[in-house]
C-alpha cells in the first residue's frame, strides 16, 4: 500500500503542480497551491523525489475555489481550475521566466490571456476502450468515462454525450481507438479512428447531431468521409482557408489571432517558415507582405491542403515545400530576411540547430508549445539573442502555454 505523507507546498513545478519537501525528498503534488499544508499519498517513489496524489488539505490558501468541471482531479487535462485565472496567468509566467534565465534572458516576459477561460478549445481526442470514452486519468494511460469537457466549444461539448452513446449502444469499444472532434466556427468534424477496415454505420449518430456536423473514418492514416459535413471553412487574417480533420489549426482561435498578429509584425523581407502545416501562417504572411515566402511541411497531406489554401487565395509570393526541413534548409542556398520555426514538442533537431547558424537571416522567430526544448535549442543557436519573449496562454486551464521569442543575431 502506497504510504501517506504530508508537506507545505512552498512552490510550483513545471506543470504547475505543488512542491514541497518530506523525508529530505522534493515532492511533486497536483492541484494544490503555495502556503497549503496537505497530506498526499505517494505513486512515486525515486531517489531524490516522490510523486504524489492529493489526499486532504490541511489547511488551505485563501485562493482556493471550487473547480466547475467535476472531473477536474481525476481528468489529467485541466491543472488550474482550482485557482483564479489571473493566479494561473502569474504562475505560468514565473516558471516561464525560470525556463528563459537558464539562457540568460532577464527581460519582461509579455503575457497574452486568452479571452475565455472555458468553452474555447476547437479541438479533442477521446480515448476508446474498457468499455468507455473519454480523456486519460492524470498520470495514468486508464480512461476516464467523461460526458463534456469545460474547456471545449460548444459543438464538441454538445457532441460528445452523443458519440459516447453511440459507442456503447453498438458495442464499438474494441473497434474504435479514438475520436477526434474538431470545431470551427458553425462546424464540427468527428473523425473515428478505427484499427481495421470496418463498415460502421454512423447515419443514426449523424440525424442526432445534425447539419452543422460531419463524420470521418480513418484506419492506418486514411481518412474518408462518410456522411455530413466535409469540411471547415474560416477565414484566417482576409484568406479563405478549409480544413479537414487532419489539418493542424492552434487549438485556441482568439489566442492564435493574436500571436499571428505579433509574428507579422516582426516579419521583413523574404521569409522562410518552417514546420509549416497546412498553410494558414505561411499564407497570412504571404499576403500581408510583397516579398517570397517559403513554407516547408513534411507531412503530405497537410503539404496539399496549404497548396490548395496558397491556390484558392492567389498567393503568387509563396512556395509550398514537401520535404523535411533538416534536409531542405541545409540544401536551400536562398538568403532569407527572417526564418520561422515552429517545430513538434521534441523541439529542434541539432542538425536543424546548425542549418540555422549557417543561415544569413538576421531575424528569427522561434514558436514553441515546449520551452524546456525551447531553452535548449537557444543554447545551441546563442548567435541570436532574445529580444522579445511572449507566453500566449493557448491552453487556459492546463499546465500547457505556447511561447513566442523574436530574436536576431549578433
Amino acid at each position: 500500500m502506497n504510504k501517506i505523507k504530508e508537506t507545505t507546498i512552498i512552490d510550483y513545478g513545471y506543470d504547475g503542480e505543488g512542491v514541497g519537501r518530506v523525508d529530505g525528498k522534493v515532492c511533486f503534488v497536483p492541484f494544490t497551491i503555495k502556503g497549503e499544508d496537505v497530506t498526499f499519498e505517494v505513486t512515486k517513489n525515486k531517489k531524490s523525489f516522490y510523486q504524489g496524489r492529493l489526499k486532504e488539505v490541511l489547511k488551505g490558501s485563501d485562493l482556493r475555489i471550487k473547480p466547475p468541471c467535476k472531473y477536474f482531479g481525476r481528468c489529467g487535462g485541466c491543472r488550474y481550475q482550482h485557482l483564479p485565472y489571473d493566479e494561473e496567468l502569474k504562475i505560468k509566467a514565473e516558471l516561464l521566466k525560470r525556463q528563459l534565465g537558464k539562457v540568460g534572458f532577464e527581460g519582461d516576459i509579455e503575457v497574452v490571456p486568452t479571452e475565455l477561460e472555458y468553452q474555447y478549445r476547437n479541438k479533442i481526442k477521446l480515448f476508446v476502450g474498457e468499455g468507455k470514452v473519454g480523456l486519460k486519468y492524470l498520470a495514468s494511460n486508464k480512461i476516464c468515462d467523461v460526458k463534456e469537457c469545460k474547456i471545449c466549444e460548444d459543438l464538441i461539448c454538445e457532441a460528445i454525450k452523443y458519440i459516447s452513446n453511440f459507442v456503447k449502444g453498438n458495442d464499438l469499444y474494441k473497434k474504435i481507438v479514438n475520436i477526434i472532434l474538431r470545431q470551427e466556427g458553425d462546424g464540427c468534424l468527428v473523425n473515428f479512428i478505427v484499427n481495421d477496415y470496418y463498415e460502421i454505420n454512423y447515419q443514426g449518430l449523424q440525424l442526432l447531431l445534425g447539419e452543422k456536423y460531419g463524420i470521418y473514418q480513418t484506419y492506418q492514416n486514411i481518412s474518408r468521409h462518410i456522411c455530413g459535413k466535409e469540411f471547415l471553412e474560416a477565414s484566417e487574417f482576409g484568406l479563405n482557408c478549409k480544413y479537414s480533420p487532419q489539418s493542424f489549426h492552434q487549438v485556441n482561435g482568439n489566442v492564435c489571432q493574436k500571436m499571428y498578429s505579433e509574428v507579422l509584425g516582426y516579419v521583413r523581407g523574404k521569409t522562410l517558415n518552417c514546420y509549416s502545416g497546412n498553410g494558414v501562417l505561411s499564407g497570412i504572411i504571404a499576403k500581408g507582405i510583397n516579398d517570397k515566402v517559403v513554407g516547408i511541411e513534411i507531412g503530405k497531406a497537410e503539404h496539399q491542403e496549404a497548396e490548395r489554401l496558397k491556390e484558392e487565395n492567389k498567393l503568387y509570393n509563396l512556395v509550398n515545400i514537401n520535404g523535411d526541413c533538416d534536409e531542405v534548409v541545409k540544401n536551400n542556398k536562398e538568403k532569407f530576411n527572417t526564418i520561422i520555426v515552429d517545430p513538434p514538442r521534441n523541439g529542434l533537431s541539432e542538425v536543424m540547430c546548425e542549418n540555422l547558424l549557417n543561415k544569413s537571416a538576421q531575424r528569427l522567430i522561434y514558436i514553441s508549445c515546449n520551452s524546456a526544448t525551447l531553452v535548449r535549442d537557444l543554447g545551441r543557436i546563442k548567435a541570436y539573442k532574445i529580444k522579445k519573449a511572449y507566453l500566449f496562454d493557448m491552453f487556459a486551464r492546463t499546465g500547457e502555454y505556447e511561447v513566442m521569442v523574436f530574436l536576431k543575431k549578433d
